[in-house]
Order: C-alpha cells, then sequence, then structure tokens
C-alpha cells in the first residue's frame, strides 16, 4: 500500500481567483490493490482448525449449527467439487510462568498446583511446560463414523451432522492457542492431502495464535505483585514492543503452504479463511462483541442458570456475580486474531467475525473461494465509490468494469464487497484486479 499527501488538492486551489480558507486536519490517503486469479479445481482437503480453549463452548456450537448450509453451498458449486473435511484443535502444548530448578520434580509439582493442571516439567529454560499427544491430530466426534469425513460417502445431512459433533472439540484444551502450528502438524498426517487437490484451511478462535514449537516464551505469566495473568502471546502479537520476539514467523507458516507440490512437482492451490476477532463490522483485529449472547446472560434463563450452580457455593453472592462475568466475557472475542488474518490474507484469503450469532455468513464466504467467487471483500472501506476501479484479465484480453453495470459495491455485517456482474462474472483462469483508496 503507498501513500498519497493531498499535495495536487493544493495545487487546484493555487489556481483560484477568490476563496474561503477552511481550517481542516491533514488527510493521508491509502492505495490499496487486491489481486488474485481464479483457479478452478474438482477436489477439496478442507482442514477446519477449531480453537478448544475454555471461552469458545457455545461459539462451537454456532459453528455447527451453520454447517448444515455450509455443505448445502459446496455441494452446489459449479463445477462439482469433490470434497473431504477433517478436524483439528489449536491445542499443541503450554509453557507458562517460570519456575526451577530445571527437571526437579518438586518444581513440576508447583507448576502443577499454580497452573492448576497436571503434567507439567521445568523444562530447561525453567518454564513450566507440558505437551499434548493429540496435537495436530484429527478430532472424531462422538457420532462421527471417521476422522475424515468425505462428501461422497454420506447424505448431506448426515454429513452435516457428523461434522457438526467433530467440530465440538471441547474447552479442555491449552490456554495458549497455537492454530498455525497444529495446522502444519495435521496436514502432515498421512493420506489426507489427495493428488490435485485444492487445500483448504479455515480457522474458528476468539484469540491470538502463539505457535512457538521452539518453546522460547512463556505466554501467559503472572504479576508477582498482583498475581493477574499477563497475555505475553498477545502483547507480541501486538506488536507494541511490549514483548521480545518469540512466536514463529507467520511467513514461515505461509512458506509452508506454499511448499505443498502434487505429485506432478507443481504447487497445490491453497485457499484460506479466518473467522476470528475482528473489530464489529470491518476486516481489522479487534475484540468483537455478540450483543444478542450478552443478552441471553443476564436473562431469566441465564441467570437462574448461574443462581442453580452457585447454590451450594458457601460465598453464593461471589459465585453468582463470577458466573455472569464469564458468561459475558465468553460471548465476545478474547484476543485479536492479527495471525490467523495474516496468513489468510497473505493468500488473498477471506476473515470473519467469531463473535457473530450465525456462523453461517463466514461458512459462506469459506465455500465461496472454494468455487468461483461471486464477490470479492475489500479490506477496508474506500473513502468513495468514484475511487474504486476493478479490471479483468480474461486469456490475452484486460478490460475494465463499468459501475453498476459489470460490479457493484455491496455493504455487509463485516465490510464491504466488490460484487461480479454483467461482462465482469468471473471465469476459471481469469485474473481480477480491484483498486481504490481508503484514508485508513
Amino acid at each position: 500500500m503507498r501513500k498519497l499527501t493531498p499535495i495536487t488538492l493544493l495545487a487546484l486551489l493555487a489556481g483560484c481567483q477568490s476563496y474561503v480558507a477552511v481550517p481542516v486536519q491533514p488527510v493521508t490517503l491509502v492505495a490499496v490493490s487486491q489481486r488474485s486469479k481464479v483457479r478452478v479445481a474438482t477436489k477439496a482437503d478442507v482442514l477446519l482448525v477449531v480453537d478448544d480453549s475454555l471461552s469458545m463452548s457455545g461459539k462451537q456450537d454456532r459453528l455447527g449449527a451453520a454447517l448444515q448450509n455450509f455443505t448445502a453451498q459446496l455441494d452446489a458449486l459449479k463445477p462439482a467439487i469433490d470434497y473431504q473435511v477433517a478436524v483439528t484443535t489449536t491445542t499443541v502444548s503450554e509453557r507458562l510462568g517460570a519456575c526451577g530448578p530445571a527437571g526437579d520434580p518438586n518444581a513440576a509439582g508447583q507448576c502443577n498446583s499454580e497452573w492448576e493442571a497436571s503434567g507439567f516439567s521445568c523444562d530447561s529454560a525453567f518454564a513450566c511446560y507440558r505437551s499434548f499427544p493429540a496435537a495436530g491430530q484429527f478430532y472424531r466426534g462422538a457420532g462421527a463414523p471417521a476422522l475424515v469425513l468425505r462428501r461422497a460417502d454420506y447424505s448431506a445431512a448426515d454429513f452435516a451432522t457428523y461434522l457438526a459433533d467433530s467440530v465440538k472439540v471441547g474447552t479442555a484444551g491449552s490456554r495458549q492457542p497455537q492454530g498455525l502450528q497444529a495446522m502444519e502438524l495435521a496436514l502432515q498426517q498421512p493420506g489426507f492431502l489427495r493428488d490435485g487437490a485444492k487445500v483448504v484451511v479455515a480457522f474458528f478462535t476468539d484469540a491470538e495464535d502463539c505457535s512457538d514449537p521452539a518453546h522460547r516464551l512463556s505466554m501467559l505469566v503472572k504479576d508477582p505483585a498482583t498475581g493477574n495473568v499477563i497475555d505475553k502471546c498477545a502483547q507480541e502479537a501486538r506488536g507494541d514492543g511490549s514483548a521480545l520476539p518469540s512466536l514463529e514467523p507467520v511467513a514461515n507458516y505461509v512458506n509452508f503452504l506454499r511448499g505443498l507440490k502434487n505429485a506432478d512437482g507443481l504447487p497445490k492451490e491453497v485457499e484460506v479463511g479466518a473467522v476470528v476477532s475482528l473489530q464489529d463490522g470491518t476486516q481489522d483485529p479487534g475484540v468483537c462483541a455478540n450483543p444478542a449472547c450478552d443478552a441471553a446472560c443476564d436473562a431469566p434463563a441465564g441467570v437462574t442458570a448461574c443462581q442453580v450452580r452457585c447454590g451450594p457455593a458457601p460465598t453464593y453472592q461471589i459465585c453468582f456475580n463470577d458466573c455472569v462475568s464469564e458468561c459475558h466475557a465468553f460471548c465476545g472475542g478474547q484476543v485479536p486474531g492479527r495471525r490467523y488474518l495474516e496468513l489468510a490474507f497473505a493468500f488473498s484469503g477471506v476473515a470473519a467475525n467469531v463473535c457473530s450469532d450465525d456462523a453461517s455468513p463466514g461458512l459462506s464466504k469459506l465455500s465461496a473461494v472454494i468455487g468461483i467467487p461471486k464477490q470479492i471483500q475489500l479490506r477496508a472501506r474506500p473513502t468513495s465509490a468514484d475511487y474504486v476501479v476493478v479490471r479483468i484479465e480474461r486469456g490475452t484480453q484486460s478490460f475494465e468494469c463499468v459501475p453498476g453495470q459489470d460490479f457493484t459495491l455491496v455493504d455487509g455485517t463485516d465490510g464491504i464487497f466488490v460484487k461480479f456482474g454483467g461482462a465482469c462474472v468471473l471465469q476459471p483462469d481469469d485474473i481480477w484486479d480491484v483498486r481504490y483508496l481508503t484514508n485508513k
């Protein structure tokens, strides 16, 4: 993106014979270019990476409820797609706080006590560490017949039901979701990636990616003065200089995906989607909210649930207040998903809001990019529709799309889209190019 300054506006004003001087704030315009090629595949291997940390229970339910529509949309793609889906979680490991001496069983016991879990050791760098044997493995729901669900093997209703069961991965996973590393481990599972199939990866999480395979960073630490937990992963991802760079660079995961090849040695087609915490109504990372969920926390049913839970508690009122507060906390996003967005946008992928009460729109974006897109989402809102230029390269031809005839701008719940029409309805191997100005 290129910075533009309003010098040309000053030049125009200089030619005026009379004017009224009005003080204005400086404006910086940013030129944005989005470009991609329409690649049509007849096979797709879809990996859903689902956060299994404590705040995700209701969000997993919403994802499961949207899978009937997702299945129908994939089935309707032209040309038809032979697709299969597997699910993995964001749990890889935990590295929390500090301990010592390294290897001492008493130090490990202190880790277990302080972080309220078993299986910790005090590692060579004096941090509490525990691994999870199922890291990067496929998750199979209790009612699902297989780890990898191939659409051709089941009816549409059964396929969606089995998949909905498998995305409800529970909430007992790592407190440091590491979706990018889990994705890499899962795609290396033997037999999943088929020759000639498009690889589709979708992340579903309300937290940040804390992938750190080299175990360089204790992601959660406790302030010795207050006992408050400090999220070092979120600090580093925010890029405000408050944490040393220790997370695995997102570029390494981009390179991993670009290094996947078919039997002929050519790179695989890759699509990436990120259903994460965004600023409401935008494509920008932020802590999102869910008003419907918040209202449910304060509704009679939500209040009654907390009353029942806290009835036996010796400090009823404290328990009740904590229960209601926890309900509200789990409605929204926990940490902006900056690293997931970085990976998705590296592949001209899609982003959607994990806090949405209906997960269908986010999955609809994903199904659309598996086939031929009917519309594409802009990364930012244009300053004016007059500043949007859409071009199509088709074979040896290159032509500009006419606003209102060949494309329209459409507002959605989490951003603005270019919807193609007329001569610019996308075809296989088209290259679309959208350029616009924004004042972000």
